[in-house]
């Protein structure tokens, strides 16, 4: 068995959001659910389901994985030719 605190998680999900500095309507549209539903999520009246923290999951390693891509010039657009 699997007990589960919807506040914490929602706690957590809230502190993602804001580490990465989305708002809310953003964070939404990225795991494709309303802002309302966010919103019960976020304060632990609902229980997240699956879908959305998968999505959460995906996002979030994706947003670190271009964050730690070095930045290199491109030698095609380079302006000392």
């Amino acid at each position: 068995m699997i007990l589960v605190d919807n506040l914490y998680f929602g706690r957590l999900m809230r502190r993602a959001r804001a580490t990465a500095r989305l708002k809310r309507t953003d964070a939404a549209k990225m795991m494709r659910i309303t802002k309302e539903k966010l919103h019960r999520y976020e304060t632990g009246k609902e229980l997240i389901p699956e879908f959305v923290i998968e999505r959460l999951f995906y996002n979030g390693w994706s947003m670190l994985a271009a964050r730690s891509i070095p930045y290199r010039k491109n030698p095609i657009f380079d302006e000392r030719d």
